[in-house]
């Protein structure tokens, strides 16, 4: 019997957007954003479960916050990125962060996840904040923002971005990654609810966390729904 994994999020307290701005400058590039807190999050390893379908899927347990990105990515097909909040607030001097996603300015540079400082191209779209890149869209985050041992409040990002976009900036910076393979074939924009929805849920059930109220919705260029009628003996 087909089953939709549960997309329920239970109590929640205060307002992501006291938390957090998130504005597109590329609508282009990026026809959605969405940005969902969870806070007071303990980082430890995976319950077997999840650590054995990653596992069986291709892809190594890490830690309950990462692990639960990459089970969502491949449970709906929507792949996600788990900022931490706390060091983009310290970024900002203590501010409220803003998010911003714009095509890189010239001379710009950021250290990726995996350690390489990365000269970027004015084609390539960023996830920005006022002190600069804290991610390469739909490749790889940045080493500014990840999420460590000391991680207490995480930023689900779940968003869409242009899938010629996303194969020609990890063709250009030599960097594959599971989220570009995914992104470079196409993610629809609706898919970025219920993968953040999932997401912030799991991260409640299995991370011990608290949900924040709400979610911030950037949806600049929502494209024209389309309903394919099937029959169910065409199956």
């Amino acid at each position: 019997k087909y089953r939709l994994p549960s997309i329920a999020l239970g109590e929640a307290d205060g307002r992501t957007e006291d938390l957090v701005e998130v504005e597109i400058e590329a609508p282009d590039l990026c026809p959605r954003y969405t940005a969902r807190v969870v806070r007071e999050v303990e980082i430890g390893p995976s319950p077997g479960w999840m650590a054995r379908r990653l596992a069986l899927a291709g892809m190594r347990p890490i830690n309950n916050i990462v692990d639960i990105t990459n089970y969502v990515m491949l449970e709906w097909g929507q792949p996600l990125h788990a900022f931490d909040l706390d060091q983009l607030a310290a970024r900002a001097r203590g501010g409220k962060p803003r998010i911003t996603v714009r095509r890189a300015r010239p001379g710009e540079r950021m250290t990726s996840l995996d350690g390489v400082d990365r000269a970027l191209d004015p084609d390539t779209l960023l996830i920005c904040d006022d002190a600069g890149p804290v991610a390469i869209a739909g490749v790889m985050g940045g080493a500014d923002s990840e999420v460590t041992e000391a991680t207490r409040t995480v930023l689900i990002e779940a968003a869409a971005f242009d899938f010629i976009n996303v194969r020609r900036t990890s063709k250009a910076q030599k960097l594959p990654s599971e989220s570009s393979a995914r992104f470079g074939r196409g993610v629809h924009p609706a898919l970025a609810e219920p993968g953040s929805k999932r997401a912030a849920a799991l991260l409640v059930e299995l991370a011990g966390g608290r949900l924040v109220g709400g979610a911030i919705d950037a949806y600049p260029r929502p494209p024209a729904p389309v309903v394919v009628d099937l029959g169910v003996s065409e199956i």
